[in-house]
């Protein structure tokens, strides 16, 4: 199954929660590298931490991506990666249902990946590097701000790096008690559902 059907999938799934409609363009949003330098210039936290602070790192740079650097249609996502064909996280979609039905995703954290989706289907990572290498499966070089994160399409990743979508949307990190929605309000200047952390 190719990313764009897994993504439309992972959307239904956010339906069937009672989440917002979320959609990713089909037509591909490839950003320039002096955007992407920049984006990765932005973030505090060093390299080697990203890997146990996943939320924290790509919920910051799919703010910075919105906010800051005002590029349209991204989606923060939420799921599995596989590399060779091994899942990475232990998560199904019925985990992501249990989180909302029990607010305990701020338990969950680590349990489960998040990236951001672009449209066309192009994967914005910041954090996998960090977890792989800490694991001895790719070489980076620090000193390269290209090689601290992952960016392309979703179909064509080095490494045999897969991404598997589950949920997408902020409204999951509301929903599911990650994040407080007065403050992800505050945070991206828009409304949510009162429904969510009411």
């Amino acid at each position: 199954m190719n990313y764009i059907k897994e993504f439309k999938a992972a959307a239904a799934q956010s339906r069937k929660l009672g989440l917002s409609e979320i959609a990713v363009g089909e037509t591909a949003t490839v950003l320039d590298q002096a955007v992407l330098n920049a984006l990765e210039e932005t973030g505090h936290i060093p390299f080697r931490q990203r890997a146990v602070q996943g939320l924290n790192v790509n919920f910051g740079m799919f703010h910075m991506l919105a906010k800051k650097f005002h590029i349209p249609g991204g989606v923060l996502t939420m799921g599995n990666v596989a590399m060779d064909g091994e899942m990475r996280f232990p998560v199904t979609p019925a985990h992501f249902r249990k989180m909302v039905e029990n607010e305990s995703g701020e338990d969950a954290l680590g349990t489960y990946h998040l990236w951001t989706t672009l449209p066309g289907g192009f994967i914005l990572d910041h954090v996998l590097p960090s977890i792989l290498a800490g694991d001895g499966l790719i070489e980076v070089d620090e000193a390269m701000p290209a090689e601290r994160y992952l960016y392309g399409p979703a179909d064509e990743l080095p490494h045999g790096i897969t991404y598997h979508p589950m949920v997408a949307g902020l409204e999951f990190l509301i929903a599911s008690g990650t994040v407080d929605r007065e403050a992800m309000e505050y945070l991206m200047g828009e409304k949510f559902p009162k429904q969510y952390g009411g």
